[in-house]
């Protein structure tokens, strides 16, 4: 079969063309850093890379709802830490007060103290969030306790906490009620009212009783202490499996659809030589038909 030099052209014209194409793609490449640009560059690989990082982002959700409890952690952390702080008070207070030595006048102003500290531990019990009542449990929006002229507290919140979710099938709780806090096993506030009359009228054997309940308080604190930290700890845990789990998605992913810079400039030029190489060939072919037509 006779190669006729318009069939000679042509394989040249699309060999040029196809040269070019994978130039330009190689180009863009080299330009956004992706190896597939568009979908029906590789349909399986784009599904899949849609789907990581639809799981990606479901995982910064886990990870912003784990930050917040987190913080959370924190301010029960404080509040707790400050309780014992005011409940040791009181109890130094009771031993103090329950000696033979001491008189209605002190006991009178020891009451007063021990009046600050109700007054205290109720701010503690009220400390709000942004516009959370970290202690109301699920009424999160209203004070959760109140104080009245006679030194009673009524709580308002609720026994329950809210949850979220903190992997596709867990929940933690996302915070700790205030009956849990100050009315588990032993009612904080009771205990120290009565504390307090007992210093009002004088009542040694009423002072000494109340150091029980006190130790009692005393007690509750330290264990929602060791919860709160069992708490933040496991949270932090699930912080690092949560960012664990982000690298590797994100790796992943990239390794689908990121390009090898390197490998792609290496390409580009050999393309680029190959096509002046293709031009510099056609050229010659034009210019060699041109002198046979001549001869």
């Amino acid at each position: 079969m006779r190669v006729t030099d318009k069939l000679r052209y042509d394989l040249f014209k699309n060999n040029l063309a196809d040269l070019k194409e994978r130039l330009d793609k190689t180009q863009n490449i080299i330009a956004s850093g992706k190896k597939i640009m568009v979908p029906s560059d590789d349909p399986v690989i784009i599904s899949r890379a849609v789907e990581l990082e639809a799981q990606k982002n479901q995982n910064n959700q886990f990870s912003r709802n784990l930050g917040q409890l987190k913080t959370l952690s924190g301010f029960y952390d404080t509040s707790l830490t400050k309780m014992q702080e005011l409940l040791t008070r009181a109890k130094e207070l009771a031993v103090s007060q329950s000696s033979d030595n001491m008189s209605g006048s002190t006991r009178l102003a020891a009451s007063e103290e021990v009046k600050g500290i109700i007054e205290q531990l109720v701010s503690i019990g009220n400390t709000k969030v942004g516009n959370t009542y970290v202690f109301g449990g699920q009424r999160a929006n209203s004070i959760p306790f109140s104080l009245d002229a006679d030194y009673n507290v009524t709580f308002n919140g609720t026994a329950g906490v809210p949850s979220v979710y903190v992997d596709n099938t867990t929940k933690e709780n996302a915070g700790i009620s205030g009956q849990k806090v100050f009315n588990s096993d032993t009612d904080i506030f009771s205990s120290l009212k009565a504390f307090k009359e007992a210093l009002e009228t004088n009542d040694i054997t009423g002072i000494q009783g109340a150091m029980d309940d006190i130790d009692g308080a005393l007690d509750l604190t330290e264990n929602n202490l060791a919860y709160v930290g069992t708490y933040m700890k496991r949270i932090e845990d699930l912080l690092g499996d949560n960012e664990i789990k982000n690298y590797n998605l994100t790796e992943t992913v990239s390794a689908m659809v990121e390009a090898d810079i390197t490998q792609a400039i290496a390409d580009f030029n050999t393309l680029t030589t190959t096509y002046q190489g293709l031009l510099y060939s056609m050229a010659k072919v034009q210019e060699l038909s041109i002198m046979n037509y001549l001869k």
